[in-house]
């Protein structure tokens, strides 16, 4: 199991031109990911009974995700949003990767 430094982000906006920076690989088939309310991320790949336990539950309960979500630590509360079209006509995820 593998914990991943917490990410806090003061402007979201503000900050475009990191967030290539913070970009991160694809997850692999199988991994699972985990954001706590206080932005704290977690990344694991269960093994054995545990895996198979979790991934049933996950393939009952769990959703597609439709497309990008935006995330932002706002006053200590972990705000998220689908990706949106903002006015100029791009999505909101192409500002984001912007240099």
């Amino acid at each position: 199991m593998r914990v991943l430094k917490a990410i806090a982000m003061a402007g979201l906006l503000s900050a475009t031109a990191a967030m290539p920076a913070l970009a991160m690989d694809a997850m692999k088939d199988g991994t699972m990911m985990m954001m706590g309310a206080d932005g704290m991320m977690m990344e694991m790949k269960p093994e054995g009974d545990a895996m198979k336990m979790m991934g049933d539950a996950m393939m009952k309960m769990g959703k597609p995700m439709k497309g990008a979500m935006i995330m932002m630590m706002h006053e200590g509360k972990m705000m998220m949003m689908d990706d949106m079209k903002m006015d100029d006509g791009k999505m909101m995820s192409e500002h984001m990767m912007m240099k």
